[in-house]
């Protein structure tokens, strides 16, 4: 399973570089102050690499970070089912690596949905501890988005303040978006950030712009990741931007990917997709601030 997992990756990063270059290229208007980076993996292993040649640990993401303008980014773990004594190391690990790390980097813990009730009493256990995030990998993780453990999981996480990060791309799951949709209705008080806008299925996208029209999916948000990286330069980068606007800015945040895009990337391929200077404010720092309650950066 996990050999098909890196292959999906694999072509999406050979996608991603394809679209936008070996290099960041100039930056194309505006918006020059602090970048977040909403959607960076840590590796802490031999057996937890996203890519085989990804470093472990924070140094080479830090370096990377500082040329790329990047002032505080996230650390993703994906926890595997079934061992939630590993699921609990795991989380523990990440937290210590964000808390020394001076404040640049915030940690996306992470439990598997199908762990039932001790994954639960993880999750009340991460928001003691100051965790504002919890990620969630239907492919990683190998489960499906309707499932019903999937409803007790972000149920739970809504009233803990917890927000909701899952990867929205299942090239096998040709309904997954239109499952995210009903679970943003079903628990309007948990809010979700749809990673990689659904990568190639991005136009379905547009019925959230549609549904907020019925006072509903007000609680989803988007992540960059991935798909403005491939889709910048393309013919379909004007549909990409107008589906965007159509969403709303305000629930856009910019994310690498890291390590299958670097920052640098990432953020090029963005300012060239043509948002104003005030758009790129917006989803490169402001957004993610504002949802995640991050505290100023230091300096």
């Amino acid at each position: 399973m996990r050999a098909g997992i890196k292959t999906v990756l694999a072509l999406a990063a050979s996608l991603a570089v394809a679209a936008s270059g070996d290099a960041a290229g100039p930056a194309v208007g505006g918006y020059a102050g602090p970048i977040t980076d909403a959607h960076a993996h840590l590796r802490l292993g031999a057996d937890d690499g996203l890519l085989d040649n990804q470093p472990i640990g924070t140094v080479a993401l830090r370096e990377i970070d500082a040329s790329a303008g990047v002032t505080r980014s996230a650390l993703i773990v994906i926890a595997r089912r079934g061992d939630m004594a590993a699921t609990r190391r795991q989380n523990d690990a990440v937290i210590a690596a964000a808390k020394a790390s001076g404040g640049h980097f915030y940690p996306v813990a992470s439990v598997h949905p199908l762990d039932g009730a001790p994954a639960l009493a993880e999750l009340e256990r991460l928001a003691k501890l100051g965790v504002r995030e919890i990620k969630f990998h239907p492919n990683t993780q190998n489960f499906d988005v309707a499932d019903p453990a999937v409803d007790t999981v972000v149920e739970k996480a809504g009233e803990l303040g917890l927000v909701c990060l899952f990867d929205s791309y299942k090239p096998w799951d040709a309904n997954e978006m239109g499952k995210f949709l009903l679970l943003s209705v079903k628990h309007p008080k948990s809010r979700l950030v749809l990673a990689h806008i659904g990568f190639s299925q991005f136009r379905e996208a547009i019925a959230f712009a549609q549904i907020k029209k019925l006072n509903m999916g007000g609680n989803v948000w988007f992540d960059t990741s991935a798909t403005v990286s491939a889709f910048a330069e393309s013919p379909m980068a004007p549909e990409l931007l107008w589906t965007m606007r159509q969403i709303g800015m305000d629930h856009f945040l910019f994310g690498s990917d890291w390590p299958v895009d670097t920052p640098a990337v990432a953020a090029a391929a963005l300012r060239r997709l043509g948002l104003t200077p005030a758009e790129q404010r917006a989803v490169f720092h402001d957004n993610v601030q504002k949802l995640l309650g991050l505290p100023p950066e230091a300096g």
